[in-house]
């Protein structure tokens, strides 16, 4: 079988940024200073890169596409991508990381973040990876919530929980709520669950199940020792196995009533959490670090290899095949 020219890696991974800021991605450590971590691409192509590296796997970080091997970009870069495959007639593998994005027509392989979205063979799972730095729950905290957390912006938690009555009840109880979205050092304190005892999680009313969104915060909660409360979702439904996984609910109503029964059975509370725990090892670094190595070596760098026998490179037959739909999509439009 014919090698990968000398000059290029078997796995690369591309982010649209000057070169600057690629040198300082490269020097990324993570768990050290986890606040660099802010957008999808920071997650799912530096932070990947950065865990693979350090795992001694031959792994790049460019803001350049090679010739070939496996190029592995954001969906938001999808523009940037496609433009330097058109311009150097590169037959790398496209591997489009799709996360909560819309499908990227031109891109051989797509990561997904929801087992749901995967078809096995185009489109493939890999869960997101766990909070870089999480710090978990002080055990000695006990078993009765009084900190509740919503790690997110406000803009994303259902308006009820602003009310009035929300308050009143939070003040009834002796209980304090806090998002992490919010307030100066926001980021700073994303990691730190040492003293949060709930996570609650729940859209906006009125919006639609969410498809496409994944159950990032179930299994942060779960590895911090958290039981949570959270709104109807696939992300999160598709990793539930028992009751004690966390308690849906669809707004403040039904949160409060999910509280007051955690408050009065610390049994529950204290189940819910060492679950949590057991539950959480599925989704440890360690076990995600495994699916990604099984995911560049099963299946990533043998399919780059073959490409490179293919009359033609992959995006260029898709063009021709598809080239309304993909103009759509590089449009936005799709």
């Amino acid at each position: 079988m014919r090698p990968f020219p000398v000059s290029d890696p078997p796995v690369t991974f591309f982010m649209d940024v000057p070169t600057p800021e690629i040198d300082a991605w490269r020097r990324l450590r993570p768990d050290e200073t986890p606040q660099r971590l802010v957008l999808g691409e920071h997650y799912w192509i530096a932070l990947t890169f950065a865990r693979l590296r350090a795992a001694g796997m031959a792994v790049h970080l460019d803001n350049r596409l090679p010739a070939s091997g496996a190029v592995l970009f954001y969906a938001g870069d999808k523009r940037a991508a496609w433009r330097q495959a058109q311009a150097s007639g590169s037959r790398a593998l496209l591997v489009a990381v799709r996360s909560d994005r819309n499908p990227v027509g031109f891109a051989d392989v797509e990561i997904v973040q929801n087992a749901a979205s995967a078809d096995g063979h185009r489109s493939l799972h890999v869960p997101h990876w766990p909070q870089p730095g999480l710090v978990p729950r002080d055990p000695v905290r006990g078993d009765r919530p009084r900190t509740l957390l919503f790690p997110g912006t406000p803009q994303n938690l259902h308006s009820g929980f602003g009310d009035a009555r929300w308050r009143q009840f939070l003040d009834a109880r002796g209980l304090a709520f806090r998002c992490h979205g919010a307030g100066d050092g926001a980021q700073r304190a994303w990691p730190d669950w040492h003293d949060v005892d709930l996570l609650l999680a729940v859209r906006a009313s009125g919006s639609r199940l969410v498809r496409n969104k994944p159950g990032w915060k179930l299994f942060n909660a779960w590895l911090a020792g958290v039981p949570a409360i959270l709104g109807p979702e696939s992300g999160y439904r598709e990793l539930r196995q028992g009751p004690l996984d966390y308690l849906e609910v669809d707004g403040p109503e039904h949160a409060m009533a999910a509280i007051d029964r955690l408050l009065d059975e610390p049994a529950l509370y204290q189940a819910m959490a060492d679950n949590g725990l057991a539950r959480g090892q599925a989704f440890s670094t360690e076990a995600t670090l495994s699916r990604w190595r099984l995911l560049v070596d099963d299946e990533l760098v043998p399919r780059a290899a073959a490409q490179l026998f293919r009359p033609a490179q992959a995006w260029k037959r898709g063009a021709r095949e598809a080239g309304v739909r993909l103009r759509r999509v590089l449009s936005g439009a799709a």
